[in-house]
């Protein structure tokens, strides 16, 4: 152990430099979260009962504000005092002293923090020097030790009054919101009250329980469990219960049943063997259990009981003893739970306990007799056939096609699958009775909907060839089998309408590249008749519609048009179709040679597309023919406007916008210059009036002046007669249109 210290009082010459409230001492190295939770969780003010007392020099009288506060695994516990007046002569002053620890678990092990309220460890003013040391050990304090707590709990009402702060705490920590507010006469009593809190739940639980003895501010106090004084005002607002302990309680009638049990328990002083008891169950007990957990000890110790526990209830129990508690259950409490199945009638639930007593059974739980007698009983009139005795082939046959199917049908619960799967004859029966029901292909596709892959796995070995087509279907449905490789199993002699199981062997659309797969193999006919082909069609066509087709997209269109199915599609589907093959490639590909044609040849397309995808198809090949290199992009958009001029020039000009207005000034140049070699002067003037002024809105000046230095190397490369009097004149007229009154003008104005 390692628990490092921090004191905090209003001073001059703390650890901040500052005068006023401040870290005073502290171990060095102490993490800086751990500071924080401390000096907030601690900090003290005296109630408006004590305001007028603030100038006493015995402060006795002032309440401790002693509390744990947790975060993570870290945790503080402190101890809070009034002090008077601080070097100012200001009064309200107090010293904390706080214990830190990083694993609170690990380095408290079996002491809770309520246990060293008036421990020795405590100081209560300041010391010389700032550094504290790390304590190496923790002497708990003896005023809420075990014996002081019952005695405080065990007298008249005590027991009433803790059942309600238990059931509290139990209700805060399960919905993991909600404090609990105690009105007590004082802090001696307070700690008592959290002693009696803490010592009701399981260590580790416990250590969920942040709480502090006193504070004049419940409102704004961040433990679950605050303690405050009458005349402290209660919060008016907030999610807060309070429970006012000055008086004596009457028993809630809606507590929880744990707090019933332990009230009851603390009276006979069997608390701590219970907590023992506890403590035996792994994973360790939540605070949600807690209630389920009662039952085991109303039983243990033949508590009596408001209610007795419903069958669900008692179910839960068993299965706690046979899943998590290590010691097992003395036979005089399996005793009482086989007396309470009994008295209920017998289970209810057959097939659950059938699980818990198997189990219990391979545990080597001592169960009574007259329980496994009394499920036995149940088991033999139970839809399910629990442990079925050795029958004849008629009987299995029956009980196969009457019981166990029927059951199949309604998804029936894991466990009885599993008793099914282990009852070989029974389950040749039932083969024998799907051989004859399997005729019929509409009850293969209902069984196959809900046929558990456990049973089909094992109806598998040996299985006839209707049989294996069942088990085929059911293993596709939970994603253990290849639905492609069933469809074209070359072994499968007998006719399949495959109409009937498409969405079973599919019932999410595939995805591309499982679509391409099942076009590439799967018979045409089968694609088609299972309503799969309409499924990719449809798929695609949706991708084909967004922006950003992908390569696996684009493959899975490309295949679609190639496939037998295509003769099938509508025209406009097969449109739509080739529209986004030709997107996908203009988005990927790079101008080359016989792309003149790929253009014209798209632009001529656009036209069959529907009118979206028409439009994306020539705005993708806009971008295309701006992507080519000089030369090119001059005779694609020769080719382009010469034969589409009314469809392409929008778009086009639409993409040269985006692409000028970051382009190089080179590109720049390139395109300028093939603009001015067009033909017809009114697109030619447009392009250069309109849509480069609008690129080039926000180019500076700087860049202006290179796009111009390039015109003339652009120019002459490709081929474009020089305007007069020369490329330089003309670019300074033309920037002197725009930047001084055309759109230009107002970003220029604003450059710096």
């Amino acid at each position: 152990m390692a628990v490092r210290q921090l004191h905090y009082t209003s001073c001059e010459d703390g650890l901040e430099g500052i005068q006023g409230f401040q870290v005073s001492a502290m171990t060095p190295g102490t993490p800086r979260p751990l500071v924080e939770l401390a000096v907030r969780a601690s900090a003290y003010e005296p109630g408006p009962g004590l305001v007028g007392r603030l100038h006493e020099h015995d402060l006795s009288g002032f309440p401790v504000a002693f509390g744990y506060a947790a975060t993570g695994r870290g945790a503080a516990v402190f101890q809070s005092q009034y002090t008077g007046a601080d070097f100012t002569g200001r009064m309200g002053n107090y010293f904390a002293h706080a214990l830190l620890f990083d694993d609170v678990e690990r380095e408290l092990v079996d002491v809770l923090p309520i246990d060293l309220w008036r421990s020795r460890a405590w100081v209560n003013s300041r010391i010389n020097g700032s550094a504290l040391p790390e304590l190496t050990s923790l002497t708990p304090g003896d005023e809420a030790n075990e014996v002081n707590t019952r005695r405080f709990v065990t007298a008249p009402g005590g027991t009433d009054g803790l059942e309600q702060v238990i059931s509290g705490i139990q209700r805060a920590l399960t919905g993991r919101r909600g404090r609990l507010v105690l009105v007590v006469p004082d802090d001696r009593t307070a700690a008592l009250w959290v002693a009696a809190a803490c010592r009701s739940f399981p260590h580790p639980l416990c250590l969920d329980i942040s709480f502090t003895t006193y504070t004049a501010r419940p409102e704004e106090s961040g433990a679950l469990l605050s303690c405050t004084t009458p005349d402290v005002r209660l919060p008016a607002y907030g999610d807060f219960t309070t429970i006012d302990l000055t008086t004596r309680l009457r028993r809630d009638p809606n507590g929880t049943r744990y707090a019933s049990a332990i009230g009851q328990l603390w009276e006979r002083g069997a608390v701590a063997s219970a907590l023992a008891f506890a403590n035996q169950v792994e994973p360790r007990l939540t605070v949600a259990e807690l209630d389920t957990f009662a039952v085991l000890l109303e039983m243990s110790d033949d508590l009596p009981v408001g209610t007795q526990p419903d069958e669900e209830m008692l179910l839960a129990a068993v299965r706690l003893v046979v899943g998590r508690l290590s010691g097992g259950l003395p036979a005089h409490v399996w005793q009482r739970i086989g007396d309470a199945v009994q008295d209920a009638g017998g289970p209810a639930d057959v097939v659950a306990w059938s699980e818990v007593l198997r189990t219990a059974r391979q545990r080597g739980e001592p169960v009574p007799a007259k329980l496994f007698g009394t499920y036995f009983i149940a088991a033999l009139g139970s839809q399910d056939r629990l442990w079925l005795p050795e029958l004849s082939q008629a009987d299995l046959d029956d009980i196969a096609e009457n019981v166990v199917l029927p059951s199949l049908r309604a998804s029936p619960p894991d466990s009885v699958v599993q008793r099914l799967c282990e009852q070989r004859p029974l389950l040749g029966a039932l083969a024998r009775v799907l051989e004859l029901k399997l005729a019929n292909q509409d009850e293969t596709a209902r069984l196959a909907a809900k046929l558990p892959s456990e049973v089909a796995r094992a109806l598998e070995a040996g299985a006839s060839e209707r049989v294996k087509l069942l088990v085929d279907l059911v293993l596709v449905r939970s994603g253990d089998r290849d639905p492609v490789q069933v469809v074209t199993d070359p072994y499968r002699r007998h006719a399949v309408d495959w109409r009937r199981f498409g969405s079973l062997l599919w019932p999410q659309d595939p995805s591309p590249d499982e679509a391409v797969r099942l076009l590439r193999q799967m018979p045409a006919s089968v694609v088609i008749d299972s309503g799969l082909g309409m499924r990719i069609v449809a798929r695609a066509l949706d991708l084909a519609s967004r922006d950003g087709l992908g390569a696996k997209d684009a493959k899975l269109v490309d295949e679609l048009l190639n496939s037998p199915i295509a003769v099938q599609l509508e025209r406009t589907d097969r449109a739509g179709l080739d529209a986004a093959r030709r997107i996908a490639y203009f988005q990927g590909s790079t101008p080359g040679g016989g792309s003149v044609q790929v253009v014209l040849s798209a632009l001529e397309a656009a036209g069959s597309a529907d009118r979206e995808l028409g439009r994306r198809l020539i705005a993708a090949a806009a971008a295309f023919v701006l992507r080519a290199d000089n030369r090119l992009h001059r005779d694609l958009l020769d080719a382009a406007l010469g034969a589409h001029a009314a469809v392409f020039l929008p778009a086009y000009r639409d993409a040269a916008r985006e692409y000028l207005a970051g382009a190089q000034p080179r590109q720049v140049a390139a395109v300028i210059a093939a603009w001015r070699g067009l033909a017809g002067r009114s697109t030619r003037d447009s392009l250069i009036e309109e849509t480069l002024a609008q690129a080039l809105l926000r180019r500076r000046r700087k860049h202006l002046d290179k796009i111009g230095a390039e015109l003339k190397p652009m120019a002459d490369m490709l081929d474009v007669s020089t305007p007069k009097p020369n490329w330089n004149r003309w670019w300074q007229s033309w920037r002197g249109r725009h930047e001084r009154r055309g759109p230009l003008s107002f970003f220029r104005r604003r450059e710096v």
